[in-house]
């Protein structure tokens, strides 16, 4: 392959893995991208003649030209993003370089292009494939450039061989990923001081049903599809609970129900419960180090009930509403960290729970005009039990045994409602009967209302994180109990909060992504001070050789604990590799090697072997003594000159000779050294 041939392919490289750069951070914008794709991979295989250049030539103006007052009248007039239309043009500039013949003289335009691409990929929040494609584009880089340089003086001097080999090239890009492997320690051990992250690229997620200011069950007459969207991330600093497939990730409560849709009252009395009563639940805590998409809600979710809340974070602020959801004041992706009870309270203390404050009657007990069937149904249930506790659970269990679960929405319009539920149909998803259970309740007084969130997850062995998706969405009852608060029951059969997409065969290669992104906005993107201090001290404590304060033990499941001895491991072989390979970049043909060691061996015998003293003087200076190297020093002497200056390559069998004169030659210098 020709110089030429070859810079010409390591910069199309890098304008692919630029674009790649670009797609990580801001997305595809499809036409563009594939149209550029299509043309660059055609740059890589094919170069036009001088006289196709120019023609090509006519036809990248006109369009460039409508490119660049697209991108005027986006920033002068529209006043929106004007990244992507720069891009566009970007593109096309870069698509015509690389479309040039090879011998146009555009090497600086060409670097520009891609490098002004990598860097337009910055200005929006960069994911992992941006880190994957940055490093490619380092190495591809750093070789061009060098394949540059070697070509531009070549022709400088006339030299028309290629003097570029293929292990030039594998130890060029070899030192680039070691160059890259010392900035990484650099960046995790260099002060920090910023926390956050704030780029155009943020934006937010598409709207979760069920999280907006009305939840209505009058859907019909298709089902409930799939979606394996994560929403959050949920990681356990104090251990992994051991029900992880049963934690229910609150969210939003409704109060009001008009016999189709739930709603929010607007002028809500207070009513949460005292943090004292939520305390005496039980002595258990979980901790929650939560990861949210960004949504168009302001919901914090958490485990109820929530006891602490706080970002580090600066444009996250938690707060709570008066009917004691958990929000959020900021903009932005939310990250935080909560405490709550793990352990609800007993069913014989809440029991014993029969009067004191109840908050808002009017709207806890509130009830739209419905079928007397209903009340008589609740009264049926509950029939013969004197306390509160008894007659939720027996309305709970009653939907357990007599009803099943399914994502079928009802057929028509009459099938969606709550009657038709109860006494036709048997069978529904989780918010009906969330709310026929809230309703029952209220039909015999019992303070309850409707709350909405996500159950379970999944969790993710690479990440070390629960991934609670979209397909988890789930309703439930919270009911009030005098002493306590808000308890939450679950009225929804098995079957409600399973991932229906996990069955796909790209879940596993997306949960491996997901988890490489995790930790790329975890320790890149929202690397702070508190990050870099926890690193220090898990490094601290695996060179005292003590467990971390917070070392999950080996029953709770499922988890895989990270090992930092490994982490040194692959940091010592990634040293060791760098070293090599900076060292054999530095080697040069056989018989160069074979005299420098010669001319050591003189100068650890006493001779003056500087590096300014020619080969023949050297050799006279072992004859002129009588030294008995002198011989075959001559034969290594020989060789080296017909290779070195006489443009003969040896063949295997003479370079054998000369390696075996060496060794004599070493040997004899060892025993006999220069007179003083």
């Amino acid at each position: 392959m020709s110089p030429d041939l070859l810079h010409r392919r390591l910069v199309v490289g890098m304008g692919m893995v630029s674009l790649a750069a670009f797609a990580g951070g801001a997305g595809f914008e499809p036409v563009s991208a594939i149209l550029a794709a299509v043309a660059l991979i055609l740059a890589f295989v094919w170069q036009p003649g001088t006289e196709l250049s120019v023609r090509l030539e006519r036809f990248w103006l006109p369009v460039a030209s409508v490119l660049v007052l697209r991108s005027l009248y986006h920033w002068l007039i529209v006043g929106d993003d004007v990244v992507v239309p720069v891009v566009d043009l970007l593109l096309l500039l870069l698509c015509a370089e690389a479309l040039r013949c090879l011998e146009a003289k555009n090497d600086a335009r060409l670097y520009t292009l891609t490098f002004a691409l990598l860097l337009a990929s910055t200005a929006y929040r960069p994911g992992v494939l941006f880190a994957l494609a940055f490093i490619a584009y380092v190495v591809l880089t750093t070789v061009a450039l060098v394949v540059g340089h070697l070509r531009r003086t070549s022709e400088q001097h006339g030299v028309r061989e290629n003097l570029v080999g293929r292990p030039f090239l594998i130890g060029m890009a070899g030192l680039s990923g070691f160059t890259l492997l010392m900035s990484g320690m650099v960046f995790l051990a260099f002060p920090r001081f910023s926390r956050g992250w704030a780029a155009r690229g943020e934006v937010t997620a598409t709207s979760i049903v069920g999280f907006s200011d009305e939840v209505s069950l009058g859907t019909h007459g298709s089902r409930i599809l799939a979606n394996p969207e994560i929403v959050l991330r949920v990681e356990f600093p104090d251990g992994t609970p051991d029900n992880l497939l049963s934690l229910h990730w609150r969210g939003r409560s409704y109060d009001r129900f008009d016999g189709v849709r739930w709603s929010r009252s607007r002028a809500l009395p207070p009513a949460i419960g005292p943090e004292r009563w939520y305390r005496a639940w039980g002595p258990g805590r979980v901790r929650q180090q939560i990861y949210a998409a960004p949504l168009d809600v302001d919901v914090l979710f958490a485990l109820h009930p929530l006891l602490e809340a706080r970002s580090d974070n600066p444009r996250i602020q938690p707060l709570f509403d008066n009917a004691g959801d958990h929000i959020y004041w900021g903009s932005g992706a939310p990250s935080y960290e909560v405490l709550s009870v793990a352990d609800p309270p007993a069913p014989e203390a809440l029991r014993q729970a029969r009067s004191g404050f109840s908050p808002a009657r009017r709207h806890y007990t509130q009830l739209p005009d419905l079928s007397p069937d209903v009340g008589a149904l609740a009264d049926s249930l509950t029939q013969g039990l004197n306390n509160t506790y008894d007659r939720v659970a027996a309305i709970n269990d009653y939907f357990h045994q007599e009803f099943d679960y399914t994502l079928e929405l009802p057929g028509s319009a009459r099938e969606a409602t709550l009657e038709y539920f109860l006494f036709e149909r048997g069978e529904g998803h989780c918010e009906y009967f969330s709310t026929a259970m809230v309703v029952l309740l209220r039909s015999i007084g019992i303070h309850s209302r409707e709350v909405n969130g996500f159950l379970g997850g999944r969790w993710n062995d690479f990440g070390q994180y629960l991934a609670v998706t979209q397909n988890e969405a789930h309703s439930w009852v919270e009911v009030w109990f005098p002493g306590f608060g808000w308890v939450e029951f679950d009225p929804t059969p098995s079957g409600a909060g399973s991932s229906a997409a996990v069955t796909s065969w790209l879940w596993p290669g997306r949960f491996l992504f997901d988890g490489l992104q995790h930790r790329w906005n975890k320790w890149v993107l929202d690397y702070n001070l508190d990050s870099q201090s926890g690193l220090y001290q898990r490094i601290s404590e695996l060179l005292r050789r003590q467990p971390p304060e917070n070392a999950v033990s080996s029953d709770q499941a499922p988890e895989t604990q990270f090992d930092l001895n490994w982490m040194m491991v692959l940091l010592l072989v990634a040293g060791l590799s760098g070293l090599i390979l900076l060292r054999r970049s530095r080697r040069g043909p056989p018989e160069v090697e074979f005299y420098l060691k010669f001319r050591e061996s003189c100068r650890r015998a006493g001779f003056r072997a500087d590096v300014g003293v020619a080969p023949l003087l050297l050799l006279d200076e072992l004859a002129s003594v009588g030294h008995p190297a002198h011989t075959r020093a001559r034969t290594v002497v020989d060789y080296y000159l017909r290779s070195r200056f006489g443009g003969q390559e040896l063949d295997a069998a003479e370079r054998q000779k000369m390696k075996e004169g060496l060794a004599e030659v070493r040997r004899a210098l060892r025993r006999t050294r220069a007179p003083t």
